[in-house]
C-alpha cells in the first residue's frame, strides 16, 4: 500500500496560502468596513451630547472623528450661505493646531466646486500653487443635495497619493451624513424658532391666529397700514378697592378679571395688545385682515360683560361695587412688531387708538362707548347680537386733547 499523504499536503500547499491570502484580505476589508461603520456611528453620537444650536461645535466634532480615526492631517468643513447667519464660514480641524486653513476661503478650488459640483482630487500638494504650506494630498468633495450647493468637505493627508478608491466611497458617506445633519439642524432650528414664536406670540393672539403668521412667514419688525377696530375695557372702583384689600387680594382679583377677558378676546380673533393697570386693550382685524372687525369687537365686549357679572358673582359678592366701562372705535391705524429680533411686542398706534382709549375715558360704568364708524359696521346686526339692553346716540363728544369731536353711541348691556 501507498502513503500519498506527504504528496497530497504539497498539492494542497499553495491552495492553502491562496486561500489564507484571501482570507485575510476579507477579514482586513470587513474590519475596515466595521471601522468605517463605527466612525460613522461615533459622528451621529457625538450631535446627541452637544447642543445643537453650537453650529461650529457640530461641525468640529465631525471633523474630529475623520482626523482621529482615518489618520488625516487636516478637514475643514466649508459652508455656502449658512442658513442662520446669511454668510460664508468655514470649520476646520487637524491634527497639527498651529495649520490655518483660511487660504481656502479665496483659492480656485472652492470656485472650481462651486461651478463643476464634482469632487476634487489633488494627489501632491507640492504641484498644487495655492498652498506652499501643505505636503501630501487632498480630496474634497462639494456637499450638494439635488441642485442645492451647501458647501465642501476637503480633506488632507501628509503622504501623496494618500487617498484610496476605497477611502473616497466612504468619504462620499461621510458627505451624506452631513448633507443629513445639514437637512436635521435646519428642521431642528425651524422648530425652536417656531416654538418660540408660538409662546412668545401667544401672549398676544389665539393659537389659530398665531398658525396662520407663522404660515405666512416669520414675523418681521415694523408697522403696516390697516383697518381695525381697538377696544379698551376698564375696571372702574378699583383703585379704591385696592387701598382697601391686601396686596395678594389685589393681584387676585386682576388676575381673575384677566382670566375671565382674555379667552373672550381670542374666541372672537381678537387680539391682546397689552394689559395696563387694571385695562385690558384688544384690537379685531389686526394682524389678520378682518371685514367685520367692528362686530367681532363689539360681540366680545357684550360676553365680557356676562363673564363679567359672573366674575363678580365667583368673588361672593365682596366686589359689587366694580364696574367695567368700554371705548370701542374703528379706522386706520399702524400695526405691527415693536422691539427687537428676539423679544416683540404686537402693538397699534394712531389716532384711532387713541380715540378708543378717550371713548372709554368718558364712558360711565356699566356702559359701552362707540364711534359712529363702529355704529354703522354693526347696525344691520345689531337685533341679532345678545346682551344690548339699549343702543343710542350721545351727540358731539369733546375727546381729551382732541380738535374735533366725535360723534358717539352709547350700548347698555343688560348683564353687568
Amino acid at each position: 500500500m501507498v502513503d500519498n499523504s506527504g504528496k497530497n499536503e504539497k498539492v494542497n500547499q499553495p491552495y492553502f496560502k491562496l486561500f489564507r491570502k484571501r482570507f485575510l484580505f476579507l477579514q482586513k476589508k470587513y474590519e475596515e468596513k466595521i471601522n468605517e461603520l463605527s466612525i460613522l456611528k461615533e459622528m451621529v453620537e457625538s450631535m446627541k451630547s452637544i447642543d445643537l444650536t453650537d453650529q461650529d461645535l457640530v461641525w468640529r466634532r465631525q471633523l474630529d472623528c475623520l482626523i482621529k480615526y482615518k489618520n488625516l492631517s487636516g478637514a475643514v468643513f466649508y459652508l455656502f450661505k449658512d442658513f442662520q447667519q446669511k454668510k460664508n464660514k468655514y470649520i476646520s480641524s487637524s491634527f497639527d493646531m498651529d495649520i490655518n486653513y483660511s487660504f481656502l476661503k479665496d483659492s480656485n478650488l472652492l470656485k472650481k466646486i462651486i461651478e463643476e459640483k464634482e469632487n476634487v482630487l489633488i494627489e501632491d500638494l507640492d504641484n498644487w500653487e495655492a498652498c506652499i504650506e501643505l505636503t501630501g494630498s487632498l480630496y474634497a468633495l462639494p456637499v450638494i443635495s439635488g441642485e442645492e450647493l451647501y458647501g465642501a468637505l476637503i480633506l488632507f493627508k501628509n503622504k501623496r497619493r494618500g487617498f484610496k478608491n476605497e477611502d473616497r466611497f466612504f468619504y462620499s458617506i461621510v458627505r451624506d451624513h452631513l448633507i443629513n445633519t445639514i437637512a436635521f439642524r435646519r428642521f431642528y432650528s425651524d422648530k425652536i424658532n417656531e416654538e418660540k414664536h408660538i409662546f412668545q406670540f401667544s401672549r398676544f393672539f389665539s393659537h389659530s391666529v398665531v398658525k396662520k403668521i407663522l404660515r405666512s412667514g416669520n414675523p418681521q419688525l415694523g408697522g403696516k397700514k390697516k383697518r381695525a377696530c381697538v377696544v379698551f375695557a376698564d375696571l372702574e372702583g378699583f383703585t379704591a378697592l385696592s387701598e382697601k384689600i391686601t396686596a395678594e387680594e389685589v393681584v387676585e382679583v386682576l388676575n381673575y378679571f384677566f382670566s375671565a377677558m382674555i379667552p373672550i378676546v381670542f374666541k372672537n380673533n381678537g387680539t391682546l395688545d397689552k394689559l395696563m393697570g387694571d385695562c385690558v386693550m384688544a384690537i379685531f382685524g389686526a394682524p389678520i385682515d378682518d371685514e367685520r372687525c367692528s362686530l367681532q369687537a363689539v360681540t366680545a365686549v357684550l360676553q365680557m360683560f356676562e363673564a363679567f357679572h359672573l366674575f363678580k358673582r365667583d368673588l361672593g359678592g365682596r366686589y359689587g361695587d366694580l364696574k367695567m366701562s368700554v371705548g370701542i372705535n374703528t379706522g386706520d391705524l399702524i400695526a405691527g412688531f415693536l422691539g427687537s429680533e428676539s423679544h416683540m411686542n404686537y402693538t397699534v398706534i394712531g389716532d384711532t387708538v387713541n380715540c378708543a382709549q378717550r371713548l372709554q375715558a368718558l364712558a360711565n360704568g356699566s356702559q359701552i362707548y362707540m364711534s359712529r364708524r363702529v355704529f354703522n359696521d354693526i347696525k344691520a346686526d345689531i337685533e341679532h347680537l345678545n346682551n344690548i339692553e339699549s343702543v343710542s346716540p350721545i351727540g358731539k363728544l369733546k375727546l381729551k386733547g382732541k380738535q374735533r369731536s366725535l360723534d358717539g353711541y352709547r350700548i347698555i348691556p343688560k348683564i353687568y
